[in-house]
């Protein structure tokens, strides 16, 4: 058997690839474990937001004109006032009357306020519903709660 020597490669020179080669994957699981793996960082605990279903008396003038403007259509909107902020969601025009908007869950996180809405017919929604809106051929819902600077997520069945 041949012995092949390449020019400048020696056992020392191998010792230091391997010595290198060890590093890269030491540097890289331990990138691994930092980052999670490549996990979703956590948007923070829940924390409940006291809040109030808003009649029609209620509401700001403004707001309200806002809502008649866009009622017809799907959407979902903030509106700031003072040391309050009311959240909207429309279901746009329906055919049926017999028609609620009911919340199913609304916190915040440190990251942002989520709302999670359904729009129920009297049939499916018992008494004891979380927050009910308006009834009408325009469903919508107005939900105020003290102002946060925080953007709002929506999730509307």
């Amino acid at each position: 058997m041949r012995d092949i020597r390449v020019k400048g490669v020696g056992p020392k020179h191998l010792k230091l690839c391997t010595k290198a080669a060890l590093i890269l994957v030491l540097l890289f699981v331990m990138g691994m474990l930092i980052s999670g793996c490549g996990e979703k960082e956590e948007t923070g605990a829940k924390q409940e937001i006291d809040f109030t279903v808003c009649a029609r008396e209620q509401l700001p003038e403004e707001l309200f004109n806002i809502i008649e403007e866009k009622k017809d259509k799907v959407c979902k909107f903030s509106y700031t006032n003072g040391s309050f902020m009311y959240i909207v969601v429309c279901y746009g025009e329906r055919e049926m009357e017999n028609l609620n908007v009911v919340v199913n869950d609304f916190f915040m996180t440190k990251s942002a306020i989520y709302i999670d809405t359904t729009l129920k017919t009297d049939q499916s929604t018992s008494q004891d519903a979380v927050a009910t809106g308006e009834y009408s051929m325009y469903p919508y819902i107005v939900i105020k709660c003290d102002k946060y600077d925080l953007p709002v997520v929506y999730d509307i069945d």
